[in-house]
């Protein structure tokens, strides 16, 4: 009895033993199954520095194969995939060529980011009305008016539009976040997207005011404050703007045709006293 109890102990001993190393054995297996397949996944890069707008052409881009859990979503694979497409923003030599970086020319327009309702409109700017050049596309912008002293007023400036979005700086579409233009650093006009009525309105300032832009923190509602009235102290605009300019080269009214047959008024002078009288 003692001898069949120690054999079968030792073949139960055994049979658990032979089960762990098989299970060990098919778990490395698998590992390696995965580590071969994390590996073998071929992506493309950018082999120079590609700038925003750019036509993608085979010779920028060079296939690579890295881990997959290193690969970022929506990353490309074949050269040909990105062939022909523009860049939308700055790519660096290195990075992975994603769908959301490229995309087809219909896809770069400004037309694309206007929302129904919504105009482009372009004013002038340099670095100290542009926020020292810190503004992407993507912030938005309090548009500041100064009207010059007129009239015996002092200067006034307003805020005439709120949370205005900006499209692009320069010729530069780059959203805010990605790698910036070089371009966005000496903003010589700014592109906005508002309304018709204040496209209208920042034609008029932009003619008669002096522009500024306040960046706002997105974290703002774009109506927290309310736009300021435009008006000009020295051009008589109603509504506290000041009196109304003197007329200039007015002519004169014009006297009435003398009837045929009718008589002439004359002034008869008697002392001190001045009468009319018929002829």
């Amino acid at each position: 009895m003692n001898t069949r109890r120690i054999t079968l102990l030792v073949a139960v001993v055994l049979a658990i033993g032979t089960g762990i190393l098989t299970l060990r054995y098919l778990s490395s297996i698998q590992q390696q199954q995965q580590v071969q397949q994390v590996e073998n996944r071929p992506i493309i890069v950018a082999n120079r520095d590609i700038p925003a707008r750019a036509k993608i052409t085979p010779d920028m881009l060079t296939r690579t194969v890295r881990p997959g859990n290193e690969v970022e979503p929506g990353a490309l694979s074949d050269p040909k995939q990105a062939e022909g497409d523009i860049a939308l923003i700055t790519i660096p030599s290195g990075s992975t060529i994603t769908e959301t970086k490229v995309g087809r020319p219909a896809e770069v327009g400004l037309t694309v980011r206007l929302k129904p309702g919504e105009r482009a409109i372009t004013i002038p700017a340099d670095r100290i009305k542009a926020v020292s050049g810190l503004i992407q596309p993507g912030d938005r912008v309090d548009v500041l008016a100064s009207v010059p002293r007129g009239q015996g007023k002092p200067p006034r400036t307003m805020a005439i539009v709120r949370g205005a979005m900006i499209l692009a700086i320069n010729t530069s579409l780059d959203e805010a976040g990605a790698t910036p233009s070089p371009d966005n650093t000496n903003p010589g006009t700014i592109t906005l997207g508002v309304t018709p009525e204040q496209a209208k309105l920042l034609t008029t300032a932009d003619l008669n005011t002096t522009l500024r832009l306040a960046l706002r923190s997105p974290q703002e509602p774009v109506r927290s404050l309310p736009a300021d009235d435009l008006t000009f102290n020295d051009l008589g605009a109603t509504g506290g703007g000041g009196a109304a300019p003197r007329p200039v080269n007015v002519p004169p009214p014009s006297v009435p045709a003398r009837v045929p047959g009718s008589k002439s008024p004359v002034q008869v002078i008697d002392g001190d006293r001045i009468t009319a009288a018929g002829i």
